[in-house]
């Protein structure tokens, strides 16, 4: 083959690795989102973020669970309980859904307010009909109180209508812990998969 023919097929195809890999590229780089993107999606991030206190729980699986737990990756946080009859199971389908589509990994973790009815295997269970790879924290009643707080989150017991029982009140907004294990924000409940995923993707 003459010598400047190949040089030229040797460019085309070095042109073409280069269109290729800026197209993919910008699909696999995270985009910061703009601050009218961001109200519009309902993603509060602080100016700096925010050192989390160590905490002691468990997973579903019964490991131990700590501060450290967190770090390495972005995790979304939930607080909820698995009884929750209407926004816990809306939240953890959009979640559910927006996760099957991201393209960065990240940890989603329910932190149960129940963990008087909440035990390992229900945690287990509930978790497994939304996702296998959803993460679920038990702790002590003040251990969660302590984390919640961190994170700007408030729950408390509500009598029920017929004497023994209770629910739970609770904010469903979704803390955002970075891979340092710092809170950084929140997105502002309710979430749609589509802002879920396009936040998420964003980081």
């Amino acid at each position: 083959m003459d010598k400047g023919i190949r040089n030229t097929i040797l460019s085309t195809f070095a042109f073409m690795a280069i269109v290729l890999g800026l197209f993919f590229s910008s699909f696999l780089i995270p985009r910061p989102l703009s601050e009218s993107e961001r109200n519009e999606l309902g993603l509060v991030l602080f100016d700096s973020p925010r050192p989390i206190s160590d905490f002691e729980m468990q997973d579903q699986h019964g490991q131990p669970v700590n501060l450290e737990s967190l770090k390495g990756t972005w995790n979304v946080l939930f607080f909820a309980f698995t009884s929750c009859p209407d926004i816990c199971p809306t939240t953890l389908s959009s979640i559910s859904k927006a996760y099957s589509e991201l393209n960065v990994p990240v940890r989603i973790i329910l932190v149960t307010v129940d963990p008087e009815r909440d035990s390992l295997e229900v945690l287990k269970n509930y978790l497994a009909s939304f996702n296998e790879k959803f993460i679920g924290y038990r702790g002590e009643f003040d251990e969660i109180v302590k984390l919640a707080q961190q994170l700007n989150v408030a729950f408390g017991k509500i009598p029920g209508s017929q004497p023994g029982t209770y629910t739970m009140d609770h904010n469903a907004s979704l803390a955002l812990v970075d891979s340092n294990g710092n809170y950084v924000g929140f997105i502002k409940s309710p979430q749609t998969s589509a802002n879920i995923k396009t936040i998420l993707n964003s980081f």
